[in-house]
């Protein structure tokens, strides 16, 4: 699955300078965060299981 927004805040990641993609701890689905998101420690939900994480 190709992540193409910010899981926390939506941003579109070819908007953002830079970002991280990594595998939920729970499930191994794409998630994607935003430099500002990963910055500010905003939460983030797993849209397949619903793991929540900062």
């Amino acid at each position: 699955m190709e992540v193409e927004e910010c899981t926390s805040c939506g941003r579109n990641l070819d908007a953002a300078d830079t970002f991280v993609i990594f595998n939920c701890p729970d499930c191994e689905t794409s998630i994607a965060r935003c430099d500002r998101c990963k910055k500010l420690s905003n939460d983030y939900e797993c849209p397949e299981c619903g793991f929540e994480g900062p």
